[in-house]
């Protein structure tokens, strides 16, 4: 069985790298992001994200004056009828700062696992594998990403 074999409407939580992956074609990693991006579409599962997501994926179109890239990315991470975007609260960077302590990892990274654990998240699609030692949160890779993920 796998992580979410048992949940109706699993609730996946996406890392900032997917968004990116996805915006920007990237040649192995975008056909995957796309398949499950599409399973939130078709009401296979929901999925939330952080609004430090925005903040991370922004980063290279401001460096680059890159308007349309910035404005797709704002676009695509929005709250729709399958995203969540959840606000940086209190609590969150409190659990953050309690991951990073614990599991070792950049805080962006603590942010993003706390935000997905406090929201009840059942499980964490990344492609970072620092992250994998992390059990906060059940963690899975998008290359091993499928649905549901094994």
């Amino acid at each position: 069985m796998g992580l979410l074999a048992d949940a109706p409407r699993p609730r996946v939580y996406l890392d900032a790298n997917l968004f990116i992956y996805f915006a920007e074609g990237h040649p192995d990693l975008s056909e995957l992001v796309r398949h499950v991006l599409s399973a939130v579409d078709d009401g296979l599962m929901t999925a939330a994200t952080s609004e430090l997501t925005v903040a991370e994926v922004l980063v290279r179109p401001i460096r680059e004056r890159a308007t349309r890239q910035a404005d797709y990315y704002r676009r695509l991470i929005t709250d729709g009828p399958g995203l969540s975007v959840l606000p940086v609260t209190r609590a969150v960077l409190e659990e953050g700062a309690r991951v990073r302590a614990v599991y070792g990892i950049r805080l962006p990274d603590a942010i993003q696992v706390a935000t997905a654990a406090l929201s009840g998240c059942d499980v964490f699609l990344t492609n970072d594998r620092e992250l994998l030692r992390v059990s906060a949160v059940p963690v899975c890779l998008l290359s091993d990403w499928s649905p549901p993920c094994t």
